[in-house]
């Protein structure tokens, strides 16, 4: 695993089942989809339309897992304290341990179809995820995340299109690196 580009695309993978997608395929916004397109454009159009929305669901999936781990932790009020300069020197390094926990992650991209001025339908998806970490710890310097020592790390998450599952991750093992760099830095704090 690279460092910084595990993302949610490689957790769930690409494939896709194809029942699920038949049935995604019979509902009502898509079957309302298909037939504004065909009544405007030839029928071979939707083949096109359709493979390339299963195509962008890849593109929506394309979510850095270090991110999903980063946003909590940066904005975890027992991490603020080393902000403060004068109690912890800029100059100084200090490791964190992190207790046993569980990040869980909702994301809600959409997917617009539109052919101006016809019509525009949107396409909600829904993920979530949640990430089991134990024996975590963050090295921590001048008010910044530096590095993270990780420790074992168990997920599991769905991928739901108007109520139909189409990824469906178990809970599983993931491997990561035993550190990973953060260069320059998280700065830690709300809206950072």
């Amino acid at each position: 695993m690279d460092n910084n580009n595990f993302t949610l695309l490689d957790f769930f993978g690409r494939k896709k089942d194809e029942s699920n997608l038949k049935q995604l395929h019979s509902q009502e916004v898509i079957g309302g989809l298909k037939k504004q397109l065909n009544k405007e454009c030839q029928k071979h159009e939707w083949k096109v339309v359709w493979k390339s929305v299963i195509d962008h669901i890849d593109k929506l999936l394309k979510i850095d897992l270090l991110e999903i781990m980063m946003r909590p932790w940066k904005n975890y009020g027992g991490l603020s304290k080393y902000k403060d300069a004068q109690k912890y020197p800029p100059d100084r390094t200090y490791i964190v341990p992190l207790l046993e926990h569980t990040i869980s992650s909702s994301h809600n991209p959409e997917i617009i179809v539109e052919l101006e001025p016809l019509f525009k339908t949107t396409i909600p998806i829904a993920i979530t995820v949640e990430l089991m970490l134990k024996g975590f710890s963050l090295e921590i310097q001048a008010g910044r995340i530096k590095k993270i020592y990780t420790g074992e790390c168990q997920g599991s998450g769905l991928v739901q299109c108007m109520n139909v599952t189409l990824l469906k991750k178990e809970l599983e093992t993931i491997s990561l690196p035993g550190i990973i760099d953060l260069g320059e830095g998280i700065r830690i704090g709300k809206g950072s």
